[in-house]
């Protein structure tokens, strides 16, 4: 037995363990696919918004070189000394413009300027006449000479020097206008178009800085980007520039163990940039360029630069700062117009270098802007703005998670569940089987006992008789009495033996007919009480008097069960000295017949199995007291046969009670 629970726990229960430890695992490594996927996706939908955001910037740049060359072909004389003048008035996104000879002189706007020139100089004169170094970001070279551009009213009054040469230059333009437009300036259009459309053969040359950064993100090195002598070197500590944003899933540096241990507490754990610093001068920029683009943060605030050279005007660099608030109204518009198709899972927003707000595609939500679920940086023209994706309910992936991980848990429960009540049930039944495979074998052991005894003691007294020469009648009389005996008793053991097979196989037939079960009772206990006083047991039958009882039930069925009980307390109570047999009829419709002895009894572990088949308590065989092991099975079997029932209890002072119950019959109930 215990062979085979090892088996089959090693077959059954381990493999299903094992198959249930497995499919947790891969649930944890779908959950973090999922998760990686997700991350993914919304990585890539903030790179491409970035992506467009850098190509309407060098839309800027590109259309600043052409407002450049219009000026100097058409405005030449004026273009050195009124140069913020006439880029301001032609382009409306541009708030100041400035030319800086090569020797360090600014010839425009004047020192005596206000407004935005007064900021322009305090800001930018001691970078552009290359009095000290400073700290810029440069953008890219232009990839592409694709631009938008469209014209709006002017809404400020200009000055009267400019005002009749910008009506000119705008004549065309609003000849047609619908409404009655005095002025236009030009501005570049920005839209959210796909890089796809720009129809570049080598589009992987169409790589922003978000795109170098995320590549260099996810390689875990920074660039190699040589623009000047005095860059810092992406990616070495002490060149290490913390974004605003620290992205939930997000990749950093490979810093060695003793940057990290250089790092302070407060850094660890923040998202790197990878964008790229330089100190220089005005003339470091312009040396080898003919344009350009930089970006200054001065006192928290974001200067962005354009800059050409322009062949006919050969020592001078012509520069133009932008109209930050105009930027940023385009670019509403920009991150407005684009359809997210993930717009019901995350708001894709667009910060400024503080860290704050611009623009995003959910209305009315709020957040920690700092702790965005993905984000991309959009580059050197625009440096320490991000693009960043918000997940809209932050619980709702922990809550698919944990639905995901419950269902599978209980599945996987129910399951070895399942695995382990069957392994219970099937070894119950392996070990039935067993039970009831070894009491066959004991019971074809005791029936061969059982008819071989009788059998032996006809044999014997039978050739007692044959050989005696003189015939003592007492002897004889002994001699018979024990052949009828045994003989009476292998008669009772076949037929019991013939009543369980027909009882097994279902073919076991009842003839039911109207019985006075109180003459039935009495005669049964007659037949037998001889028997049993032979063998010392006063036999005390107890009668109701004053009525009969009547049952429907099949006589020789009941004498048989009743012959049964009365043969175990032969056999099993002798020494008790006393066998009672009482019968009475109960209030609740039934007839009672109690049999009680004052034998030792049966042990409580024993109780319940006694009317099974094949059955035998082990004091019994350990007794030596003959029995098959059917006798009680065939006596439950027959009463069930007649709606009736069988049971067992301890009696009082020592011994057991056999109860039966049997219903009345009908018109007997009734009186």
């Amino acid at each position: 037995m215990k062979r085979i629970a090892l088996v089959f726990f090693i077959a059954i229960l381990v493999p299903a363990i094992l198959l249930a430890g497995l499919a947790v695992r891969s649930l944890r490594d779908q959950e973090v696919i999922v998760n990686n996927q997700r991350a993914l996706l919304h990585q890539a939908t903030c790179e491409e918004i970035a992506a467009n955001i850098n190509l309407f910037m060098d839309d800027m740049r590109e259309f600043y070189g052409q407002v450049v060359d219009e000026l100097v072909e058409t405005r030449s004389e004026e273009v050195v000394s009124g140069f913020d003048k006439l880029v301001t008035n032609e382009w409306s996104q541009v708030g100041m413009g400035s030319v800086v000879s090569d020797v360090g002189v600014v010839c425009s706007p004047m020192p005596s300027s206000t407004g935005w020139g007064t900021d322009f100089l305090q800001n930018h004169s001691d970078f552009l006449t290359n009095s000290r170094t400073v700290e810029v970001y440069q953008a890219p070279q232009l990839l592409r000479e694709q631009i938008r551009v469209v014209r709006e009213p002017v809404v400020e009054e200009l000055q009267d020097g400019v005002k009749e040469e910008a009506m000119d230059r705008a004549e065309a333009v609003t000849a047609t206008a619908p409404a009655p437009v005095a002025l236009a300036k030009k501005k570049v259009a920005a839209s959210s178009r796909k890089l796809e459309e720009f129809g570049f053969e080598d589009k992987s040359s169409l790589k922003s800085s978000t795109s170098v950064a995320s590549d260099t993100l996810a390689a875990g090195s920074a660039p190699e980007m040589e623009v000047g002598t005095r860059q810092r070197e992406v990616g070495k500590f002490d060149g290490v520039e913390f974004r605003n944003v620290a992205p939930a899933q997000q990749q950093s540096f490979n810093l060695s163990p003793a940057a990290e241990m250089e790092l302070a507490d407060e850094a660890k754990g923040r998202a790197y940039s990878v964008l790229n610093r330089e100190e220089v001068t005005q003339n470091d920029l312009t040396a080898e360029e003919d344009e350009g683009a930089v970006s200054r943060i001065i006192d928290g605030e974001l200067h962005i630069l354009l800059w050409k050279r322009h062949p006919e005007l050969p020592g001078f660099t012509l520069w133009a700062e932008l109209d930050l608030a105009s930027i940023k109204e385009d670019l509403v518009r920009l991150i407005s117009d684009y359809r997210d198709p993930n717009a019901a899972e995350v708001s894709i927003a667009l910060l400024d270098a503080a860290g704050q707000l611009v623009a995003q595609t959910a209305e009315n939500f709020t957040t920690d802007w700092s702790s965005p679920f993905v984000a991309a940086e959009i580059g050197q023209i625009l440096p320490r703005w991000e693009v960043a994706a918000y997940l809209l309910d932050p619980g709702a992936l922990d809550e698919s998670a944990r639905a995901a991980r419950l269902t599978l848990w209980l599945i996987t429960l129910i399951l070895l569940g399942a695995v382990g009540v069957g392994s219970v049930l099937v070894m119950r039944s392996v070990t039935y089987e067993m039970r009831l495979a070894t009491q066959k074998t004991d019971f074809v052991s005791n029936v061969s006992h059982e008819l071989k005894t009788p059998l032996t003691s006809i044999r014997m007294f039978s050739e007692l008789l044959e050989r005696t020469e003189q015939h003592d009648g007492e002897r004889v009389r002994e001699y018979s009495r024990v052949i009828g005996k045994e003989s009476a008793r292998l008669g009772r053991l076949i037929n019991r033996l013939l009543d369980f097979s027909r009882l097994d196989r279902g073919e076991y037939k009842l003839e039911k007919t109207r019985v006075d079960l109180r003459n039935l009772v009495e005669e049964t206990v007659a037949n037998h009480r001889m028997q049993m006083e032979s063998e010392g047991l006063e036999v005390d039958l107890r009668l109701p008097e004053d009525s009969d009882i009547f049952i429907e039930a099949d006589s020789d069925a009941l004498a048989q069960v009743l012959l049964n009980l009365l043969s175990n307390a032969e056999k099993y109570a002798a020494a008790g000295g006393e066998v009672a047999v009482e019968l009475f009829s109960a209030s609740n419709g039934l007839a009672k017949i109690e049999i009680r002895d004052r034998g030792p009894g049966i042990r409580l572990s024993n109780q319940r199995k006694i009317f099974d088949k094949f059955y035998r308590a082990d004091e019994s065989m350990n007794s030596g007291i003959e029995g098959s092991g059917i006798g009680l099975a065939l006596c439950r079997q027959i009463l069930e046969m007649h709606g009736g029932t069988i049971s067992y209890a301890r009696r009082e002072k020592g011994g057991s009670v056999f109860s039966i119950e049997l219903p009345l019959a009908k018109d007997d109930e009734s009186n």
